[in-house]
């Protein structure tokens, strides 16, 4: 009620009028629930498929970096050596 109040903008007024008439309406206020709860679970979702891309890309890279070494003749040791893994 404060900002509606103070502010001097026509249309800020209208959206807060607005917005306090659509949050009376129960129906309203659940699908907003429901569409911020989906794009929470979209965002997690995607953030977890992100990781677990970025760690298959790396498993792949390295992968690949080993048989690149053996094909030059290193040694199991070594390349343990080099992987940190001594």
């Amino acid at each position: 009620m404060e900002i509606q109040q103070r502010t001097t903008i026509p249309e800020v007024k209208d959206t807060i009028v607005m917005l306090r008439q659509l949050s009376a309406d129960e129906k309203v206020r659940q699908e907003a629930y429901y569409r911020e709860k989906r794009l929470h679970d979209e965002a997690t979702a995607l953030g977890h498929a992100r990781r677990e891309g970025i760690a298959q890309g790396r498993a792949e890279g390295r992968a690949e970096l080993v048989e690149r070494w053996r094909k030059r003749g290193m040694t199991e040791e070594q390349i343990k050596d080099l992987l940190g893994e001594s």
